[in-house]
């Protein structure tokens, strides 16, 4: 499908496609190395675009390429380990709107077995330290390591993309986000607590974790959340975090009649810099309600 957007929009269009390196993927920046995350995103934010199908087939095929044996997809193909990006890559296997969504079955199934076998180290409670429960089991960043909130809300994101929202797994990660989520709204990377701290949310891990949320019954950890992401939101204008905050903000109808003006804000100062690719897909998603709201759909 074609889609005309605003000029922001076109722009960043035009530019994002133009930073794909010729063997398929893209850096964090033009001509940086070729990273699974910067290149699922892209995928994602350009396949609603016709004219773009044949780049985001190189794209979702290079991801397949680097893809290890066991499923992981690492974040760069020199270093095979660790494979946070995983779930984001099969968003993009799954999710993509392009036919060659369809053409990657194999390595679908294989990320989602990772996703679904893959999970964070328990640690014994103490409530003298922290202030979430140390044994749920979500997903981390790095194996052998404690859950976080931002790896366990895209393993939940795509697993739900795969039709497992059930899975004893995926239910376990969304009563981990709610039991992270701050008494006044929101999450962080994913502590409540420490020592006797309470800590500040941030607009980036809220966004991500809301959209993880999107379809469970709306609860007050989400309703807090809501109304932390529509007070910061104002003042923010770093691409992912505002991004991230919108995409959030979308899942639960709750976007804010400003978002757009936002954006564009944030896409005219970011063009004032250096081109960072991952910036560039989540602002054109970030823009997008139709693509935004087929990245947070289930199979169904």
């Amino acid at each position: 499908m074609n889609r005309m957007g605003t000029s922001w929009q076109s722009e960043l269009i035009s530019r994002l496609a133009g930073a794909a390196a010729p063997t398929g993927g893209w850096g964090y920046h033009p001509g940086g190395i070729e990273s699974s995350e910067p290149t699922a995103l892209a995928v994602l934010a350009l396949s609603a675009h016709e004219e773009h199908a044949a780049l985001c087939a190189r794209g979702l095929s290079w991801l397949a390429s680097i893809q290890n044996d066991d499923g992981g997809v690492p974040v760069v193909p020199a270093v095979r380990a660790p494979c946070w990006p995983t779930g984001l890559c099969l968003l993009a296997w799954v999710k993509s709107q392009t036919p060659a969504g369809g053409a990657h079955d194999v390595p679908t199934r294989s990320a989602t077995s990772w996703l679904l076998h893959t999970q964070g180290t328990p640690i014994p409670p103490d409530t003298r330290l922290v202030g979430h429960d140390t044994t749920l089991i979500g997903w981390s960043w790095v194996a052998d390591t404690h859950s976080w909130v931002e790896p366990t809300a895209v393993a939940l994101l795509a697993l739900r993309g795969v039709g497992q929202q059930e899975h004893a797994r995926v239910r376990e990660g969304v009563r981990l986000l709610v039991d992270r989520a701050l008494a006044d709204g929101g999450w962080n990377y994913g502590n409540t607590r420490v020592l006797d701290n309470t800590l500040r949310p941030f607009p980036a891990p809220t966004g991500i974790a809301l959209a993880s949320l999107a379809g469970e019954p709306e609860n007050a950890c989400v309703r807090a959340a809501i109304r932390y992401l529509h007070d910061a939101l104002h003042e923010v204008r770093s691409p992912m975090s505002l991004a991230w905050g919108l995409i959030g903000l979308s899942a639960w109808n709750a976007r804010p009649s400003s978002s757009d003006k936002w954006l564009a804000e944030s896409a005219v100062s970011s063009a004032s810099r250096k081109q960072n690719c991952l910036n560039d897909a989540l602002l054109l998603l970030a823009g997008d309600l139709e693509t935004a709201g087929a990245l947070l759909s289930e199979v169904g």
